[in-house]
Parts: C-alpha cells; sequence; structure tokens
C-alpha cells in the first residue's frame, strides 16, 4: 500500500507541475496571437477547461491594450504643422480604438464572456480610453461621437 500511495503522490506532483507548464504555454501564446480570433478562441478555452477563466480574460485584455498602444505608436505623429492636422491625427487614434475596442468585443464575447464577467470588458473599455497614455482622448471621443448626434 505504501508504495503504491507514493506512486501516487509523485504522478499527483508531477501532473500538477505539467499542468502549471501548460498553463503558462497556452498563457503566452494566447498573448502573442491575440489579433488571431481563431487562436485566441482555442487557446482561451483551453485555459477554461484547465479552470484558469480569469487569467485567460485578463491575459486577451493585457494584450488587446498592448496592441492598442502598438497602433497608436506606430501613426505618423503630424508635429506641430497646424490645429487641423492634430485634430484629424486625434481623430486617427479615436477610430483605432474604437475599432479595436469592437473587434476586441466581438471575441471576448464569444469566447470569454458571460453576464458575470462583461463588467470587466467594460473596465478595460474605459482604461483604453482614459487611459495615461491617451489623456485628451476621451474629450475627443465625446466630441466625435455625441457631437454630431
Amino acid at each position: 500500500m505504501d508504495s503504491s500511495a507514493q506512486s501516487y503522490s509523485l504522478l499527483s506532483l508531477h501532473l500538477s507541475h505539467r499542468t502549471q507548464q501548460l498553463i503558462n504555454l497556452l498563457t503566452h501564446s494566447l498573448s502573442f496571437d491575440s489579433r488571431n480570433p481563431a487562436s485566441t478562441k482555442r487557446y482561451s478555452q483551453l485555459l477554461i477547461r484547465l479552470g484558469e477563466d480569469e487569467l485567460a480574460r485578463s491575459t486577451y485584455l493585457t494584450s488587446r491594450a498592448s496592441y492598442v498602444k502598438q497602433k497608436i505608436r506606430a501613426m505618423q505623429h503630424p508635429g506641430a504643422y497646424g490645429t487641423n492636422e492634430v485634430d484629424s491625427f486625434v481623430e486617427a487614434i479615436a477610430w483605432i480604438v474604437v475599432r479595436i475596442i469592437k473587434n476586441t468585443w466581438g471575441v471576448y464575447n464569444d469566447v470569454l464572456g458571460d453576464s458575470r464577467t462583461t463588467s470587466s470588458f467594460f473596465e478595460w473599455c474605459k482604461e483604453q480610453v482614459e487611459g495615461p497614455s491617451l489623456p485628451s482622448l476621451s474629450l475627443h471621443f465625446h466630441l466625435l461621437f455625441v457631437g454630431r448626434y
């Protein structure tokens, strides 16, 4: 009996170690490949099956936040040429953020969302719009979308 209990203990330890390695690998893959909806769905569903729902959500949203920053940094900055160019630059940033939020919601709602976790998505949206890297964007969103209608 002692040898089987000892074998079970070793097997359990090895299995938990391998499970953690798998979770780490899936998390890395999800953060690296979050722009592809099919990959996001596959990696997220595997993490959910392993009981890591919250990790899948936070990894996906963190990766998408990095993508927002990457897209904004890749834009051509207008410099100090005039207010019209700066206005169009800010409008372009607003459209990029809105498009990424919309695409992120489609995948999040399909794969990761349920009625209990949608609030975390909306908190993420608020951070993207009002975050420290985009200080004047919330005012521009208001003028861009509310002011027109």
